[in-house]
């Protein structure tokens, strides 16, 4: 199905998101995820922090599962402290409100995520969204 996350949009957002970190003189960790959370694509790049990857995961599971950004839910943990404990125990990921995880829509509807490590959150949701612009790019190349 075209409109899914499959590796080649996984790894094509994840490179432009790594790229656009380097250009910025950053070291991040990128996670891309499917509907559910669960991995399609992950990859720490050069120098950055063992424990990135993780971070980055959690922030794509989070924005999948929840269909927003990691980042936009503090808010919800402000009004309701325990809810996403009570979400994230029935995942497989743990969930955060990290800033720098950003689902991903094709077709109107959640298909995934991507998540980014290791720069400021700013930075993270920057270079999320440049990986989100390539995987629409490969989206549209295909004929999706």
């Amino acid at each position: 199905m075209h409109n899914e996350i499959d590796l080649t949009r996984a790894r094509a957002a994840a490179e432009a998101a790594l790229d656009a970190a380097e250009r910025n003189g950053k070291r991040i960790s990128v996670t891309v995820v499917d509907h559910r959370g669960h991995d399609v694509f992950a990859v720490r790049g050069d120098g950055a922090p063992w424990f990135t990857v993780g971070v980055a995961r959690a922030k794509a599971a989070t924005a999948a599962l929840m269909g927003a950004a990691s980042g936009d839910l503090a808010g919800l943990r402000a009004a309701h402290p325990d809810l996403l404990d009570l979400i994230g125990a029935q995942t497989t990921q743990p969930m955060t409100t990290l800033a720098g995880g950003v689902p991903v829509r094709l077709d109107g509807r959640v298909v995934g995520a991507i998540g980014v490590s290791g720069a400021d959150p700013d930075e993270d949701v920057s270079f999320a969204r440049a990986g989100i612009a390539a995987l629409a790019s490969v989206t549209e190349r295909s004929g999706a």
